[in-house]
């Protein structure tokens, strides 16, 4: 059972059959999951009771479910998250890229956003590439060093601030992303791909909403698990 003094990215993280009622409710489990459920509802205008119900009842009806990545070592779950934006970078991104320099001439006179939703989606692609190449050739290697210090198999750590203010810049840019992909979002009203016959614009808002889901479920192992236990090991090491 939960309770509403629990943080989102905690129940999304230790009951992973709740991210889908989180989602259909529109909690931001991923990028600003260290609010607890009450502050949620309470921003969203939902009753927390109801919600409240709604999630045991889904933990209730799943009892079974894992929760994969609480517990584990980080250097398993950072080659999970290596292995899965591989068809991110080498795939889903660039057919993006070309869907979206398609779409502008196509779309222009029936859809009156597609422009905007073009400049978009190439600023999108071109962020979320730089911020993936960044973790993995600097964050990443830092995170892996404190796991090995911490088990006494390293030295040299960086200090907790330093590890702090790294992990900080992480968590705005997914927040920029996150921001990204809403107003897409709207642009698109819900990538609703019946508003036109154009088949590239169709294709378009398919992989927007594959990207968006994708995207959410990596930032939120990121910012709930793998983030916030390094930090917590990292100041272990220096406490």
């Amino acid at each position: 059972m939960i309770n509403a003094k629990q943080t989102v990215g905690e129940i999304a993280v230790r009951q992973p059959s709740t991210i889908e009622v989180l989602e259909q409710l529109g909690v931001e489990y991923c990028c600003h999951g260290e609010q607890t459920l009450e502050e949620t509802c309470r921003y969203l205008g939902l009753p927390v009771e109801g919600v409240l119900s709604e999630l045991n009842r889904t933990i209730e009806t799943n009892p079974a479910e894992s929760a994969p990545w609480a517990d584990s070592i980080l250097e398993a779950l950072i080659g999970h998250l290596l292995r899965i934006r591989k068809t991110l970078i080498h795939d889903s991104l660039p057919r993006i890229q070309d869907l979206a320099s398609s779409v502008g001439s196509c779309c222009q006179h029936e859809q009156p956003n597609a422009i905007e939703v073009v400049r978009l989606a190439e600023t999108l692609v071109h962020g979320i590439t730089t911020h993936l190449l960044e973790e993995e050739h600097t964050l990443f290697p830092t995170i892996r060093e404190i796991e090995l210090a911490y088990v006494g198999e390293g030295f040299g750590t960086p200090r907790p601030d330093s590890v702090r203010s790294a992990v900080a810049r992480m968590v705005q840019e997914h927040d920029e992303i996150g921001h990204m992909l809403s107003t897409i979002e709207v642009l698109t009203a819900g990538h609703n791909t019946t508003a036109t016959d154009c088949d590239t614009y169709q294709q378009l808002c398919e992989k927007l909403t594959d990207l968006d889901r994708e995207l959410r479920l990596e930032v939120h192992l990121e910012n709930n698990v793998l983030f916030n236990r390094a930090l917590r090991i990292s100041e272990a090491l220096y406490g």
